[in-house]
């Protein structure tokens, strides 16, 4: 597990997006000791290139962002050309190929993931090519820009008719003293106590102030950074900080130790109320921890599960545990009885769900991530959000066949209250779905909602939405 997560994909840095890589978590430039390469290595390969290709009269540079992990294997995530040269591509496959890199390690232990930036000159008929460092000062300040929202979807008219039926509160590093505007997790506990993740920090808010709320039984040291967060049935905190899995039941912080529980990180952590498990979805598969106890599913114990990399996971009203992982989407049954519906007909086939919630009637909510892209480089993929409907049937809803707006959703909410979906994104802000055929799209071009990147989203105990943005926290309430 690894740090300065920006959720799926959100990462590439540079405007030409590849999807030839795994990149579900990983670090920007991180590390005590950054991600490199072997300096005489490196010297064959730029001499390969200026064998290979044909630099006569030519002039400029390209930006690449390149996944170096744990094993010194590399894949190039994005660059800047736009053209797609052929030499652009020459270099992306031999930076592919490459394989004497070295990965990036944070407390004498390599990060299993982080991501460097090169950039390869020509100039006198030569190519040259060297590692620029990011700048993460300047790197965080351009998430303190709002974006413009990308709306996919060109033939739906969004009315917006209940967008003045709501009150809606910002708190941001301007107007409170919240310490930065990078929010990306959220829980709000039983006392009503919000809790945020603020970049590499965690604070709470009573509704009046921010305060620093970090463990504070490991030595944070040159980098250290919260990325999942839940409140379970007991009141009790649980957090995954850097390298470990963390509680505080309201007086001290335990850390616990990665050999006894099998993970030292999560994707998510998940409470379920109902039977008051807590789930961590993790490389590892699915871990639980109930009544003190921490047990583990994983392909070795259930060899239908598609994989071990867990990335979501929740139980339904009937007991059901509904898992996304990497290579599809599962369902485990009151009976143990695993459905991978990788080996079905059905809308999840090609999918791992990501969020999930559920109404009164049975009917099961998801946001979708399409794993397995069939045109690289798509933007607004085969995604949306699904419905499983209490009698068992699916359907999906993207741009194509619904008024969402984009299709790359990121949480999903059931407002019993108003019997209304929630749905947030990362590129179109808020959406409102009546479950009829009124959708309506909030966003910072619209509304008084500061962005149109919104990473996950939770209810107060009033119905009240919360949003966890790039541009601060957010309060969504009725008039």
């Amino acid at each position: 597990m690894t740090a300065f997560t920006l959720n799926l994909n959100a990462q590439n840095l540079f405007p030409v997006k590849l999807d030839n890589c795994k990149t579900e978590r990983f670090c920007l430039d991180c590390g005590d000791t950054k991600a490199g390469y072997n300096q005489e290595e490196f010297t064959k390969l730029q001499d390969n290139l200026n064998k290979e290709l044909n630099l006569q009269g030519i002039k400029g540079a390209v930006k690449f962002q390149v996944l170096v992990d744990a094993k010194g294997r590399a894949c190039v995530l994005s660059h800047t050309d736009q053209s797609n040269s052929p030499i652009s591509q020459k270099i992306i496959e031999e930076l592919n190929k490459f394989k004497k890199w070295t990965p990036a390690i944070t407390s004498g232990k390599k990060e299993e993931k982080s991501s460097i930036n090169l950039i390869f000159a020509i100039s006198d008929n030569k190519i040259s090519g060297q590692i620029e460092r990011v700048d993460m000062t300047a790197f965080k300040k351009s998430f303190d820009n709002a974006k413009s929202p990308e709306i996919y979807n060109k033939t739906y008219d969004y009315k917006n008719e209940n967008l003045n039926n709501y009150k809606i509160t910002v708190w941001n590093s301007k107007n409170s003293n919240l310490p930065n505007n990078m929010n990306d997790n959220i829980t709000i506990d039983k006392n009503g106590l919000i809790w945020l993740t603020v970049d590499e920090g965690l604070v709470t808010f009573d509704g009046k102030e921010f305060k620093n709320a970090e463990q504070n039984i490991t030595d944070k040291g040159k980098f250290f950074s919260y990325y999942a967060l839940a409140t379970d049935n007991n009141n009790i905190k649980w957090v995954y900080g850097t390298k470990n899995i963390y509680s505080f039941d309201n007086t001290k912080w335990t850390k616990h130790d990665s050999t006894e529980i099998g993970i030292d990180g999560a994707y998510e952590i998940i409470n379920n109320p109902k039977t008051g498990e807590v789930f961590f979805c993790s490389d590892e598969g699915l871990t639980i921890f109930k009544n003190g106890k921490w047990t583990n599913i994983n392909k070795s114990k259930l060899k239908d599960l598609p994989s071990n990399r867990v990335t979501f996971a929740k139980r339904d009203s009937k007991n059901r545990i509904w898992i996304g992982t990497f290579s599809g989407t599962a369902m485990i049954d009151e009976n143990n009885h695993v459905t991978n519906f990788e080996n079905t007909k059905t809308i999840l086939k090609g999918k791992c769900i990501t969020s999930m919630d559920e109404d009164e009637n049975g009917n099961l909510y998801f946001t979708l991530y399409e794993f397995d892209r069939k045109e690289k480089g798509k933007v607004n993929n085969d995604e949306g959000i699904a419905i499983r409907y209490a009698d068992g049937t699916f359907k999906q809803f993207t741009t194509e066949n619904s008024g969402i707006p984009f299709n790359h959703t990121n949480c999903v909410l059931y407002d019993k209250i108003e019997k209304v979906l929630w749905i947030s994104t990362d590129r179109a802000g808020l959406v409102r779905y009546d479950l009829k055929d009124g959708w309506e799209n909030y966003h910072n071009e619209n509304s008084d909602i500061p962005t149109s990147y919104i990473s996950t989203m939770t209810f107060d105990d009033n119905g009240n939405l919360y949003l966890a943005t790039r541009q601060g926290l957010v309060k969504i309430e009725r008039k």
